[in-house]
């Protein structure tokens, strides 16, 4: 049972990835608009942490495509993904639902939820505001914390 799970999520993944560009967009709106949501499907390149100054941390993630594009997605706080028992590594095979948002010039795939291993992490509610808690309107980069712009 096992094998067909995994079997059948790596098809999704890869339905997901064929069936899009999987390119970020040259721009986005400036807010999360559940409107223009898509689906990507890929490998973990690289895991960002992101140090806030009041110390929490948020995570971003590398996702390479089937087609070998790179995209920058924002996730949330690494608390938040914690308590929820979710992991992310390099290498890792995931399936990322979200929308392109613009914020500091640079576009990125905020994260609404997250499939790996066919455990889904939902990080923001269906209109796009975060789930974890003291979110504010002024959150940054949809990460959850406030930060420097993220060198890649």
């Amino acid at each position: 049972m096992m094998r067909n799970t995994s079997f059948s999520l790596s098809c999704l993944v890869l339905l997901a990835c064929a069936a899009l560009s999987a390119q970020a967009p040259a721009s986005a709106p400036r807010v999360y608009d559940p409107a223009t949501e898509v689906t990507l499907g890929g490998v973990i390149a690289g895991v960002v942490a992101t140090n806030a100054p009041d110390g929490t941390v948020g995570v971003h993630l590398n996702l390479t495509t089937a087609r070998g594009t790179v995209v920058k997605v924002h996730l949330g706080p690494a608390m938040f993904i914690g308590m929820n028992d979710a992991s992310f590594f390099a290498e890792d095979q995931v399936l990322v639902t979200g929308a392109f948002v613009t914020h500091n010039g640079e576009v990125a795939l905020w994260a609404r939820t997250v499939t790996k291993k066919n455990k889904t992490l939902t990080l923001r509610n269906a209109d796009g505001g975060p789930r974890w808690p003291m979110a504010t309107a002024d959150d940054p980069d949809g990460c959850g914390v406030p930060h420097a712009p993220v060198r890649y």
